[in-house]
């Protein structure tokens, strides 16, 4: 479920469906939400391919993303962002973005 920066930036530039979390290990509201994700990971039956990425050890993938707090994240599509989202998200709110991908 953790991937690097280069392997995140290949399956980008592939095209594939993706969930990416970023995160921090120092943050709170990501450990607080690293169970909910990794659950809605799990019961995942869909060619959406859900990671997470520590920002910290990914300086130059997180710059290049816009990132600028944590968690966020980020669902990509054809190679392009297709929705960013800031703050703790709850189970239905992932699972709403893993349907975004698979309907979009």
């Amino acid at each position: 479920m953790e991937i690097t920066g280069e392997k995140l930036l290949e399956k980008i530039k592939n095209g594939e469906k993706i969930i990416l979390k970023l995160e921090a290990s120092w943050c709170q509201p990501c450990r607080a939400m690293k169970p909910i994700f990794e659950r809605v990971n799990a019961e995942n039956t869909t060619d959406v391919q859900m990671y997470s990425m520590d920002v910290d050890q990914n300086r130059e993938v997180a710059m290049v993303l816009g990132v600028r707090s944590v968690p966020t994240i980020k669902a990509f599509n054809g190679g392009s962002v297709v929705n960013t989202r800031v703050g703790v998200l709850q189970e239905n709110e992932i699972k709403g973005l893993v349907q975004e991908l698979v309907n979009g």
